[in-house]
């Protein structure tokens, strides 16, 4: 089956940030025997890191790095980007311009994508692309992570041209390309999971693997479809079976890590079976310390993940950080005059140093609250107790 990887993205022009967007998801620090399990090989020396891991503090971008991600998606599978929704994260009347490299089908691709977000009459934004081009090389022996991103400028192998008129001017020209690579990778995007536990069954039972994970005291949950109507059957062990005819009245038996456990963990299996990429922003909410950590770990085993699944993230908690062995793998967030997002590899030399700590020192300034406000909001509080 062939995948698409993302090696490299970066984006020029994005209002929010101070400096370029730019992010790398294959392994740029040397791949020792230890750390196999949490990274792919594509081939060579060349390996891309099966868990990405934001973090930051509040406000610090971690959100808007995982929609700029979610985007670039949508882009390489050459999806309309006025379908649903046009992102926030374009500012209105100013050139974005993505520069993506990608690899599929045994070869190294560079997109390079001029946009524009623009105010219709009626008011509402949509996106134009303005120009793109495309380049393409063969894989080779003399291939390394030296020269992975290095294409000849002067030829490419597509240039947009928007007087085709069968190509409308929110579509990529990835879609002649996807043509030919067969991307059967899936991509799914659960941030918007973030803040509402949305359980969105489909005809079968949930695996009794899953159930047990999240909750030990639920016998089965069994979805079915009768005369058009979706019929959720939930059964407790010594208990007499629920039969519930809107899929929101789990809400009201289960707890809501179990509700966002059981889509998480169903999507999760889905993901590593086709070896495509997931995405969940705030991975913490509604879940203990354990779910969270089982989920990483299913990534980052390469007996539940033979096909190089990959996992982007977004967490508060430093202390999930340290699940990743390759400090390649972990991206700080910050924010001062404008966001900026930084591979924790050029920010700490040294592996040997637990993530966590690192973090929760400051060490990396910018990663914990700021004590003056701190103390500020304390003698407030002290003299209104005083008062």
């Amino acid at each position: 089956m062939l995948v698409v990887r993302i090696l490299r993205i970066r984006v020029n022009g994005l209002p929010l940030y101070k400096n370029s967007f730019d992010v790398s998801f294959y392994a740029v620090q040397r791949v020792q025997n230890n750390h196999l399990n949490s990274v792919f090989n594509l081939f060579g020396n060349i390996y891309v890191n099966t868990v990405e891991g934001f973090a930051g503090i509040n406000a610090s971008g971690k959100t808007t790095a995982l929609k700029i991600i979610s985007f670039t998606s949508m882009l390489l599978k050459a999806a309309p980007l006025n379908a649903e929704f046009v992102p926030q994260i374009l500012g209105e009347g100013m050139n974005t311009v993505f520069d993506i490299d990608f690899f599929a089908d045994g070869k190294i691709y560079h997109l390079t994508s001029e946009m524009m977000k623009e105010k219709n009459q009626d008011g509402n934004h949509r996106v134009r692309i303005v120009s793109e081009r495309l380049w393409v090389k063969s894989v080779t022996t003399k291939i390394n992570k030296s020269n992975l991103l290095n294409y000849d400028e002067n030829t490419p192998v597509r240039v947009r041209n928007n007087s085709d008129e069968y190509l409308p001017d929110d579509v990529s020209i990835m879609i002649a390309v996807n043509k030919q690579i067969q991307d059967k990778g899936m991509f799914v995007d659960l941030a918007m999971l973030t803040n509402f536990n949305l359980f969105l069954p489909e005809d079968g039972s949930i695996p009794t693997e899953i159930i047990s994970l999240l909750d030990p005291t639920i016998q089965y949950i069994s979805i079915e479809n009768i005369n058009d109507k979706v019929v959720t059957k939930l059964k407790f062990y010594n208990q007499k079976e629920l039969v519930l005819f809107n899929p929101a009245e789990l809400n009201v038996y289960l707890s809501s890590g179990t509700v966002k456990g059981v889509r998480v963990f169903i999507d999760a299996t889905r993901v590593l079976k086709n070896g495509g990429y997931m995405i969940v922003d705030e991975v913490e909410n509604h879940f203990n310390h354990e779910l969270v950590t089982s989920l990483l770990r299913l990534f980052l085993n390469k007996r539940t993940n033979p096909k190089g699944a990959v996992l982007v993230f977004s967490t508060h908690y430093p202390e999930l950080l340290d699940e990743l062995e390759r400090n390649d793998a972990v991206f700080i967030t910050r924010s001062k005059e404008g966001l900026t997002v930084d591979n924790l590899n050029t920010l700490l030399n040294r592996n040997d140093m637990k993530k966590s700590e690192v973090y929760q020192s400051n060490f990396l300034g910018g990663t914990a609250p700021k004590y003056n406000a701190l103390l500020a909001l304390q003698k407030s509080i002290i003299k209104d107790m005083e008062a």
